[in-house]
This record gives structure tokens, C-alpha cells and sequence, in this order.
């Protein structure tokens, strides 16, 4: 009786434990998302059962499929801990959906913060088949057979993730705005494990962040060069040759982010996708359908070549290429007097002080004939 009792009591305060939240946590409004002891407010979506044990909520290694909140949220902060294994299969796989809808493929009808340090495609931190991570990268910041922290901060269409303390997404989508949390046991074989899931609700989502393109049309732009620009789907896309477009107001001390995709105009182009976007830039006084004067943000996703993405072009290069052609990816610039930062999905690349330039422009390049930019979701805010 008394060790059956002293075992109850240690899973008891190892369940506690599990759950916890810091004095910090619950004065912000964090709530626990998995109460350590039972699966109250979850439910199984497809699937075999789930099981909690010293205060972890762990997949059904035998089986395939998803365990998910029964409440919905739209604006939160999630954080938890993950801890996955591949045993004898050949991928350690599985997921957190957020946004999800209860459907046998929540990775389609929702959001999915991918689990993989095999997956090429889709990487750990990935949006599932939405906005890739970089497995190299992945790998130097996770692990399998440990416990890993993460964050999702879930804003409107502005989406953050945070692993072991790194931002590795900082983005926007506009697919799906309110679902349940989901946790996944992607296939057998798998181990996986999640412990001290806690949630706080946002109220608002205002960050600051203006506009900057209003989704429709070309209203506060304009064209230099030979480039042809036009909207579609929301997103500015730019082709047909060299051109850069600029906005009508000018910056001194701001954050800009936007949402990039680069792409060759045909699979054969003799010349690998190449752009940018400029700041604190103007057209060329001596030839304005030239290069504009300015700073410029790289974009080009092919290393060993030239600067890559997220460079300060002919300045620093970028510490680590983090994207690929035909993949979004969120870029997002911070100027504040002569300390200029660049973060491409979250992660910074470049952290330098340059005088050359103390205002100008926020221009769109596109490089030559050969290249297809889409730039969408592009806000900014001062400093």
C-alpha cells in the first residue's frame, strides 16, 4: 500500500512538473493546453489512442494519425516540449498543427509545424508544404532523443516560430484563421513525446505594422527600367526584364518584412533567379532605369555563386543560406541609424553598421529577363 502510494505521489509531482508554469507565465495569461494526468479537453481525430505517463502525452507507436484539442483559437502563443525517436524506420516524423481543421489531413486543412530531421522538403520548423526550414540548419539546432522547446506565436496572418530559443519562422499566411491544436504520430515505429503544452489567447494583434501594399494595385509605386509589374493573387509580381519598383514614400529608420517567392521564367533559362529588394535607395540620378543607388537585400538562392540570400549586396554576406527557388520565404530588414540587421525566416543573417545611407526608397528589383519575383505581405513600422 505505501509503495503503490509513494508511486502515485511521484507521478503525480512528475506529471506537476511536466506542467508547470513560471510565476512570469501565468501573470501574462498562459493556461496549461494538457493538464499531465488525463486527456481531458483532447480528443482523438484519427487514429489510435493516445497515453499520458509521468505527465507526457505520448503517440500510439503502432499506429498513424492525430490527438487534438476539443476548443478552438484563433490568436495565441503556444509553447511545449517535444521529444522524438525513429526507432527502425527510416524518418522521424510528426507534427504540431495549429489553425487545424478536424479533417484525417490537418496538414492540409490547417497549419503544421513540422517535426523532421529528414525531411529535405520539409524540414523541422517548416509550415508544412507552405514555408520550408533548412535541414542543415535544423539539424545544428535540434535533436532526436531529447526533449526540444518550441513556440507558435499565431497573430492574424503573422506567423512566428521559435525552437530551443531560435526564431526559425516569421511569416505570413492567410489560409486559415481559427482551428484546433493537433498533435501528430506521423507513422509506426515512431516515438513521440510532448509535455508542458501551455497556451495564452491574444486579444489584439496590433504590432505596429503598416502596409505598405494594399493587395489590389500599384497605388504608392512606381517603375523604373524595362520590367513588367503587375498584381495577381495578391502578391506584386515582377518580369520580362531588369526594372526596379519603388514605393513614393521615402524611410529613415524602420522595419520592413515581406513574404518573396523567386522563380525562372522557364525550367531551361540560362541564368539561376536573382533579385532584391532595395532600401534606404533611389533611382540613379544617372541613369534611373539602372541600378538604383542604395542598399539592397539579396535575393539568390544558390550558394558558392554570388551573394546570397539575405546578403547586404557587395557588403556582408549573409551567414547561411536558409531558401530555395519556387519556395515563399519571409525576409525582414531593420535599419535604425547606421546598424542595419536582415532575418530570412526568422533567422538573423546579417548584423552590421554601414554610413553609406541614411534615407531613401523601398524598391522591388527584378534582375533580368530570365526571373520571376512575387513579393506579397509587405508591411513596415518605424523605429
Amino acid at each position: 500500500m505505501r509503495l503503490a502510494l509513494a508511486f502515485g505521489l511521484l507521478g503525480m509531482m512528475a506529471a506537476a512538473h511536466a506542467q508547470s508554469l513560471s510565476a512570469q507565465e501565468r501573470r501574462e495569461g498562459f493556461r496549461p493546453l494538457f493538464n499531465g494526468r488525463d486527456l481531458r479537453g483532447w480528443k482523438v481525430y484519427a487514429g489510435a489512442n493516445w497515453r499520458v505517463q509521468d505527465g507526457e502525452l505520448i503517440g500510439p507507436a503502432d499506429s498513424a494519425g492525430w490527438i487534438g484539442t476539443t476548443a478552438e483559437y484563433e490568436n495565441f502563443t503556444l509553447r511545449g516540449e517535444y521529444w522524438i525517436d525513429k526507432g527502425n524506420t527510416a524518418e522521424g516524423n510528426s507534427g504540431v498543427f495549429f489553425r487545424a481543421q478536424r479533417t484525417p489531413t490537418p496538414w492540409n486543412d490547417g497549419y503544421e509545424m513540422q517535426i523532421s530531421l529528414q525531411d529535405a522538403r520539409n524540414p523541422t520548423g517548416s509550415i508544412y508544404n507552405r514555408v520550408p526550414t533548412n535541414l542543415e540548419r535544423m539539424r545544428e539546432i535540434t535533436a532526436e532523443q531529447r526533449w526540444n522547446t518550441f513556440e507558435i506565436r499565431a497573430c492574424g496572418s503573422h506567423i512566428q516560430i521559435t525552437i530551443n530559443g531560435e526564431r526559425v519562422q516569421d511569416c505570413d499566411l492567410h489560409g486559415f484563421r481559427r482551428g484546433v491544436i493537433g498533435l501528430q504520430q506521423h507513422h509506426p515505429g515512431v516515438t513521440v513525446k510532448f509535455r508542458n503544452l501551455r497556451i495564452k489567447r491574444l486579444q489584439s494583434c496590433d504590432e505596429g505594422w503598416r502596409p505598405l501594399f494594399n493587395d489590389k494595385d500599384l497605388t504608392g509605386w512606381f517603375a523604373t527600367g524595362i520590367a513588367r509589374w503587375s498584381v495577381k493573387d495578391g502578391a506584386i509580381v515582377g518580369e520580362a526584364g531588369m526594372g526596379h519598383l519603388f514605393t513614393e514614400q521615402t524611410f529613415t529608420d524602420f522595419e520592413l518584412r515581406a513574404m518573396i517567392r523567386i522563380r525562372p521564367f522557364k525550367e531551361d533559362s540560362p541564368l539561376r533567379p536573382n533579385n532584391g529588394i532595395y532600401f534606404r535607395a533611389q533611382p540613379n540620378p544617372e541613369n534611373p532605369n539602372n541600378w538604383p543607388v542604395g542598399y539592397e537585400a539579396q535575393v539568390f538562392n544558390h550558394a558558392g555563386r554570388d551573394y546570397i540570400t539575405g546578403s547586404l549586396y557587395n557588403r556582408v554576406m549573409a551567414s547561411r543560406l536558409l531558401t530555395r527557388d519556387g519556395d515563399w520565404f519571409s525576409m525582414r530588414i531593420r535599419a535604425k541609424g547606421d546598424h542595419i540587421q536582415i532575418f530570412v525566416n526568422g533567422q538573423k543573417v546579417v548584423d552590421t553598421r554601414n554610413r553609406d545611407f541614411r534615407s531613401g526608397r523601398i524598391a522591388i528589383q527584378c534582375h533580368d529577363p530570365f526571373t520571376i519575383i512575387e513579393t506579397r505581405d509587405i508591411y513596415w513600422r518605424p523605429l
